[in-house]
């Protein structure tokens, strides 16, 4: 491509954008969980499986909102709580690793904002 800048600007925003879907993609199912686990509980305490799975969910998501403001950060805290909360839940048929591989989107894009050379001022 003739001008860098354009990819660098297409992963950066494009990284954002997807960070935002995958926040309220995933964010609809931790509401969900939460009102199912704690509001509706019928005051019984959840077990501890599941507080270990709402934390890992929960901190996914903040790396992900983090990487609207500050991607490298935020694409680290997300890529380590993606990882461990998906291995935590047990993804391990086929049919289950591609809703984590989805999670790999924005960063993806990141690293072309990252990685792809600004263009050089000059004649």
């Amino acid at each position: 491509m003739k001008n860098p800048d354009v990819v660098r600007a297409l992963g950066k925003w494009g990284g954002r954008l997807t960070a935002t879907l995958i926040v309220l993609f995933w964010g609809a199912f931790f509401v969900e969980h939460v009102n199912e686990w704690f509001l509706r509980g019928g005051g019984k305490v959840p077990p501890p499986m599941v507080w270990g799975a709402m934390a890992l969910h929960f901190m996914m998501l903040a790396g992900y909102a983090l990487m609207l403001r500050w991607d490298r950060l935020g694409a680290a805290v997300a890529l380590v709580f993606s990882i461990a909360f998906f291995a935590f839940i047990g993804i391990y048929s086929h049919r289950f690793v591609y809703p984590a591989l989805v999670n790999l989107v924005p960063i993806g894009l990141f690293c072309l904002y990252w990685f792809v050379p600004a263009r050089r001022a000059g004649p």
